[in-house]
């Protein structure tokens, strides 16, 4: 059945295009109407980062959950705010987006030379005792426990380094383009490289996993 795996592609597509509108589209919106009511460039961004900050919290208060996502996403919003506010430079209220993902990335990298990946931590905190199930169902030795926590140093050293260039990159975005078109290009470009980063993660832990599983098959 060649069909399925074209068909679960495109439906994983329609999903990552409605997340994308859903994530951007009333911020976005909100910055290029007030331009498009003559509104100064720093008044729009104020206003978008505001509609963006108003998202989280109705996500929060639907899920009644403030998670750590939910605070780190707050974090940039108030750090821009406050940028945009004291600076009213639009260009540094821009910048001032990129520094939260650069701070996480030196955590990622950061936690791969102390020995305390933050990827394995995000995984025991996802799926608490997952491991350890798949750990005894399968033997695992005490050499299979060092790999895996190789695995999760390495993915974390890489994901720090990845998204330090990406961080970089949006930063020549911000100062190659005018701010308008800087506006929409980031926001796009910041929602896909962490979506695609987030999924290779779980794409190299899920194939690690299960080469685990196959060299070490249940009793």
């Amino acid at each position: 059945m060649p069909e399925q795996p074209a068909e679960n592609q495109k439906a994983s597509a329609r999903v990552v295009l409605r997340h994308t509108l859903a994530s951007v589209g009333p911020s976005l919106g909100t910055y290029y109407l007030l331009r498009a009511f003559g509104q100064p460039e720093i008044h729009a961004l104020i206003a978008a980062t505001v509609v963006a900050a108003i998202q989280v919290l109705i996500t929060v208060v639907k899920n009644r959950k403030f998670d750590v996502l939910s605070g780190f996403l707050m974090f940039n919003f108030g750090l821009s705010l406050v940028i945009a506010l004291v600076t009213s430079d639009a260009r540094m209220a821009q910048v001032s987006n990129t520094i939260p993902g650069i701070l996480l990335s030196l955590f990622l990298i950061g936690s791969a030379f102390i020995g305390k990946p933050l990827t394995e931590l995000m995984i025991a905190k996802a799926r608490p005792g997952r491991i350890e199930e798949i750990a005894a169902e399968h033997h695992w030795t005490p050499e299979n426990f060092r790999s895996y926590h190789r695995m999760h140093a390495h993915v974390s050293l890489w994901c720090g380094v990845i998204s330090l260039l990406l961080s970089a990159i949006s930063i020549v975005i911000i100062y190659s383009f005018s701010v308008d078109i800087a506006q929409a290009v980031n926001q796009i470009f910041s929602l896909v490289t962490t979506m695609g980063l987030i999924i290779g993660i779980i794409v190299v832990i899920r194939r690690y996993l299960q080469r685990m599983t196959y060299d070490s098959p249940a009793a």
